[in-house]
């Protein structure tokens, strides 16, 4: 071999090692998210709410970095003469250095004005009800009169810029990196009427529900792992 041949041989071997890592790194932003069941068990117990309602969630098997923009609630009223009402503008939902954000529901149409206080929702003994909600902050206005639209994810997964914290330059290598998982939660607010429960006009009963970002192989995004509708 002649120092020609072993120099293109060392090019050849560094590019195909240079689009090897860029195919990884195009597939390694996939990650999964989870209710902690115990922890929610638990809340509703110390709060007498085991027989009264559930809550549960829909999440894909797993995510983009990019594309968890909302979540998917039901709760399920298992009273039997009791309403339970739900004070969308009492909830909120952390970020991941703690900060509280308002929850934002999404009706259909997503007809949404952020200046007016939000309906709250009732639901009817034995009945679920089904909402989509996301956070205040991850709204904006399409255009002067257009309609608000989602424009961020739940989470932000993004790199951090240069103006980021240490903190969070920390945190984000090494959650990319699979060494730790990622934390946040959702404050719920709600009211319940009959014999011994809260007036619907009194004090608000607040159930915590929180969740668990854990970072996946860059192997969930290849094409033979599709992703699962939950």
């Amino acid at each position: 071999m002649t120092d020609l041949d072993f120099v293109l041989l060392t090019v050849y071997l560094l590019c195909v090692t240079f689009v090897l890592y860029k195919i990884v790194d195009s597939f390694n932003d996939e990650f999964k998210i989870e209710l902690n069941d115990d922890d929610l068990k638990q809340h509703l117990a110390t709060h007498n709410l085991t027989e009264i309602l559930s809550i549960s969630f829909k999440f894909d098997t797993h995510y983009e970095f990019d594309k968890l923009d909302r979540l998917a609630i039901s709760i399920n009223n298992k009273s039997q003469d009791s309403p339970i009402y739900i004070d969308w503008d009492y909830c909120s939902l952390t970020d991941l250095d703690g900060r509280s954000r308002r929850v934002t529901r999404i009706p259909p149409g997503n007809t949404i004005d952020l200046s007016q206080n939000q309906v709250f929702s009732v639901i009817a003994p034995g009945r679920t009800l089904k909402e989509t909600i996301v956070a205040e902050d991850m709204l904006a206005r399409k255009g002067d009169d257009g309609a608000m639209e989602i424009i961020k994810t739940i989470i932000d997964l993004n790199k951090p810029d240069k103006k980021a914290s240490k903190k969070q330059k920390e945190r984000y290598k090494e959650f990319v990196e699979g060494n730790i998982k990622l934390y946040f939660s959702l404050y719920l607010t709600l009211r319940l009427t009959g014999p011994n429960t809260i007036s619907p006009t009194g004090d608000r009963t607040q159930v915590i529900c929180n969740f668990t970002l854990t970072k996946l192989d860059w192997t969930a995004g290849l094409p033979w792992n599709p992703r699962k509708k939950g």
